[in-house]
């Protein structure tokens, strides 16, 4: 992130500012080399460093662990508690701190080819074969070529079904009713996360307008198809 961009980022709320970090947490810890967000945070008395890991919004504590010698440490901080927040190793996800002001920009390293998404997409279908019982085609829906970012977010986005198909799976009353409507899953990409099944096929639109900030998660995406079943 340049100083100019910089410039263009909103004042936030230290709850704001968690929720953020938690989503960047949340894609982070997916990766196979995650880079957690580095966080200090100032109490009323006192701080605490560290790499932010999780937060319980029912109970309102943040967790934070380092390693030092190959020994953990972990902190649990009330957020009622905290007085500010500073926190580095996020320079691309200025776009969650921006609310959509920011364009996202992947790294050219994380754009698949259109081949690549096609082998991981049959990938998926073995897998949802192997956990339902029953053979289940997945697709990508677009006009002409899609661009870079597109493949981007399709890539995330066989992540997420992967996710959202594993928990219907593990469900009995969910795996029997998907198996028993659904032969087909398609997916978009829109300004909106909706739904819906015509003769065995549920299309999915995945909303895209502020990047992977307005993606559902899994279990918002669940609960999108079961509707429909």
């Amino acid at each position: 992130m340049d100083f100019k961009t910089m410039l263009q980022l909103p004042v936030l709320g230290t709850n704001e500012v968690i929720n953020i970090l938690q989503e960047i947490a949340d894609i982070e810890r997916k990766e196979d080399r995650p880079r957690m967000p580095k966080v200090t945070i100032c109490t009323h008395g006192d701080s605490a460093s560290g790499f932010f890991v999780n937060y319980d919004s029912e109970k309102k504590v943040v967790l934070l662990c380092d390693i030092y010698d190959r020994d953990a440490q972990f902190q649990y901080i009330e957020v009622h508690a905290i007085s500010s927040i500073s926190f580095s190793n996020v320079n691309k996800y200025g776009y969650l701190l921006s609310d959509g002001k920011i364009l996202f920009t992947p790294d050219p390293s994380e754009i698949p080819t259109v081949l690549q998404l096609k082998k991981d997409i049959n990938a998926l279908e073995l897998e949802v074969k192997a956990a339902l019982d029953k053979e289940i085609a997945i697709g990508y829906k677009f006009d002409g070529t899609p661009e870079d970012l597109d493949k981007f977010y399709a890539s995330k986005i066989i992540v997420l079904l992967k996710e959202t198909l594993s928990n219907i799976a593990a469900d009995n009353l969910a795996k029997a009713a998907f198996s028993e409507s659904i032969s087909t899953v398609e997916f978009s990409l829109g300004t909106e996360n909706k739904s819906s099944l015509e003769k065995g096929v549920v299309s999915l639109t995945i909303d895209t307008s502020k990047g992977l900030k307005s993606f559902p998660k899994a279990k918002g995406l669940q609960a999108q198809i079961e509707k429909q079943l």
